[in-house]
């Protein structure tokens, strides 16, 4: 096999073209390309120092950014020994001094040649790893993202959803989470790196239910108080199976570990009237709280067998009015910062073209009679939206 050939080291020289630098090119000639400066990059700059024009030269190549990153190395005049500090204190590499020869001065200069080959080589190396580090982690990241999506449109299949009501998902909980930011100004507790996690986990969200039955899934009508108690087992059921999932990996994933944290918190309120576990106001993690409003908008403009769709605006009054019991007060002013953003990505991601449609009719003219229960808003108005199963 023939090894890679690695280009030949490159010398800049630096003076005037005269008997001095010819013979000094002749001597570096068998082990590196010499050039002028501007000619191209060099691994080592050569500059002759002689005289008062070699010194006001030499300072001026230490000053040039060209050479920055280049050993500098002079060749002085034998008198130029008190200035020898001082230039390598201005970042010259080296001065060599007569009497001059080709062996002198290759011995000198081949070393630093060779190293700076050897840290190219390095460099190049390490950026080749870290741009195939990059593609294999976004490599694994696609595959454990196909991976958990064919999970979650499992679960949603079982409750008559589509792909498309996990692509609505995720795109309400990108832009919720973007105006809680400005609205709150803590930014610092869900940064772009989290929030993107929070995206990804967000289809996962109803994970659990794989293993409720479905004919609870798929009832037409209001479930009893046995079956609804079955259903909402599904928030424990999908953290479990994440729980699994993170262990059978061995290590961390904050993927996975943002998954159970959607799955077991999506359904909890504000006000602690929710499941499984009935926590209330800010021991509900920030992610429960925006998928628990983006679930709700999706089940309240969606169609189902027991329900027709409610228009957009109508949609945007039931969630005002859950303000501070259903909902985080704030995150109900974020989302009234953007709804219509939450409307545009519902257009986008429409099961139908019908439902589309409805998005845009004019609420003023709807009927909202049906919608809100006995007791206005201090009820739950999206329990018909969701025949209590959540």
């Amino acid at each position: 096999m023939n090894e890679p050939q690695h280009p030949r080291p490159c010398v800049a020289v630096v003076g005037d073209a005269g008997g001095l630098w010819q013979m000094v090119r002749d001597w570096l000639a068998p082990h590196a390309r010499v050039q002028w400066p501007g000619e191209g990059p060099a691994d080592l700059v050569l500059v002759d120092a002689t005289g008062m024009a070699g010194q006001e030269r030499l300072m001026a190549a230490c000053q040039s950014p060209q050479w920055r990153r280049v050993p500098l190395v002079a060749l002085a005049d034998e008198g130029a020994q008190s200035q020898v500090d001082a230039w390598l204190a201005q970042g010259v590499a080296d001065v060599i001094q007569p009497p001059w020869s080709e062996r002198r001065v290759i011995a000198r200069l081949l070393p630093r040649l060779q190293l700076q080959q050897v840290s190219a080589l390095l460099r190049e190396g390490s950026r080749q790893f870290d741009a195939e580090l990059q593609r294999r982690t976004r490599e694994t990241a696609h595959e454990r993202d196909a991976l958990l999506w064919t999970l979650a449109l499992m679960a949603e299949r079982r409750d008559n959803e589509t792909a498309r009501h996990l692509l609505r998902m995720q795109g309400y909980v990108r832009v919720l989470g973007r105006s809680w930011r400005r609205v709150t100004g803590r930014a610092g507790e869900l940064d772009d790196h989290r929030l993107e996690l929070l995206v990804r986990a967000t289809p996962l969200h109803d994970l659990g239910k794989l293993e409720i039955p479905r004919r609870l899934l798929r009832k037409p009508g209001r479930l009893t108080p046995e079956e609804f108690a079955i259903v909402k087992t599904h928030t424990t059921r999908g953290h479990e199976l994440l729980a699994r999932a993170q262990a059978q990996l061995g290590e961390p994933c904050e993927l996975i570990a943002m998954a159970q944290e959607v799955a077991l918190t999506h359904l909890e309120r504000w006000d602690g009237s929710g499941y499984p576990r009935g926590l209330a106001g800010d021991a509900i993690p920030l992610a429960g709280r925006l998928v628990s409003l983006a679930t709700v908008y999706d089940a309240l403009i969606s169609r189902r067998s027991y329900k027709e769709p409610l228009p957009h605006d109508a949609a945007v009054a039931v969630i005002a009015g859950c303000r501070g019991s259903h909902f985080d007060p704030e995150v109900v002013t974020a989302f009234e910062q953007v709804h219509d953003s939450f409307r545009e990505v519902a257009q986008l991601h429409a099961d139908d073209e019908a439902e589309m449609k409805q998005l845009f009719q004019d609420s003023e003219r709807q009927q909202l009679e049906g919608w809100w229960p006995a007791g206005g808003a201090a009820g739950d108005p999206t329990l018909r939206a969701s025949r209590g199963a959540g």
